[in-house]
């Protein structure tokens, strides 16, 4: 039996080998390669040099299954890890390649940074601000460096995110096992980025646009309003990609939002969801252009 979960390259090392990987075969998307790329392999660096305590388990937190069983994700329940103390190094780690990729913002990310340098942002506010999406105390802390709230927000959601990842990988055993059939993530509770098709009948998998869990979800549903009228539902290809028949967006015309899918079930090599979302901009294009909005915002369909 083939397995049926995505085998994934989570690695800075494996990032930067598939990158390389899509500019050589699309040469037309050398120019996010070069924007995002270093983006992509920083966040994948700064988790593997401060990484959680390996003594570290699910089952040192709280789970309120009841609450699961209702709908609510474990970030919900448990809430996160404090980790206001590494905030600063991420923002030294990544905030020099948001600058590459966001030449438009560029003069706002400085002053972000320089923010950070003078110690002028209260990081605890900061991070809890935004995971619970207070505008006002967010708006208040975008006023410190002067740069606009919502390239602030913007750059909140892209340090935070290296560390709802790990927290994420700590929190996936507990739901192993356990029925989930809504199309928001079980641990932090937002919506899918991209899907994968895998194992044997084509299982699709969810991909977290935010902290990077991935679970099964009805491959004849839509995760966006769970609509399952298939004559509702549609799906096209890059007529330009190497690979046309295993990528697609699959578009729901019942709330009119889209998705990317990679086919994985004739893959060999493990794969970075990420990279491979990146590399289907162009499906992106092709979407837009029809009228659908992504189910979840990236730093490079958001352009």
């Amino acid at each position: 039996m083939t397995n049926e979960r995505i085998r994934h390259d989570k690695s800075s090392r494996g990032i930067k080998k598939a990158l390389e990987t899509m500019a050589g075969n699309r040469p037309e998307l050398e120019i996010l390669v070069d924007a995002f790329g270093p983006l992509l392999i920083a966040k994948a660096a700064f988790k593997e040099d401060h990484p959680l305590p390996e003594t570290l388990k699910a089952d040192d937190f709280p789970f309120d299954l009841n609450r699961f069983a209702q709908g609510e994700s474990l970030f919900t329940t448990i809430g996160l890890m404090d980790f206001h103390g590494d905030f600063n190094v991420a923002a030294e780690c990544l905030l020099p390649p948001m600058k590459t990729a966001f030449k438009g913002i560029e003069q706002d990310l400085e002053r972000i940074e320089q923010g950070f340098s003078a110690a002028a942002l209260d990081t605890r506010e900061c991070i809890q601000a935004f995971v619970d999406d207070q505008q006002a105390v967010l708006k208040k802390q975008a006023g410190q460096t002067g740069a606009s709230f919502e390239v602030f927000k913007f750059v909140m959601g892209q340090l935070t995110r290296p560390f709802m990842e790990m927290q994420a990988e700590v929190f996936a055993p507990l739901t192993q096992g356990l029925q989930w059939l809504h199309g928001y993530c079980p641990v932090c509770g937002s919506p899918a980025a991209i899907a994968g098709l895998s194992g044997e009948g084509g299982k699709r998998w969810l991909q977290c646009s935010v902290c990077d869990h991935e679970w099964r979800f009805n491959r004849h549903t839509c995760p966006g309003c769970n609509d399952n009228d298939h004559t509702r539902h549609e799906y096209f290809f890059d007529q330009n990609s190497p690979v046309k028949a295993g990528e697609r967006v699959d578009v729901c015309h019942n709330c009119n939002t889209y998705l990317l899918t990679i086919d994985l079930r004739q893959r060999i090599d493990p794969v970075n969801m990420q990279v491979a979302s990146l590399g289907m901009v162009p499906l992106d294009i092709l979407a837009r252009g029809k009228g659908f909005t992504p189910l979840a915002l990236t730093p490079w369909n958001s352009l």
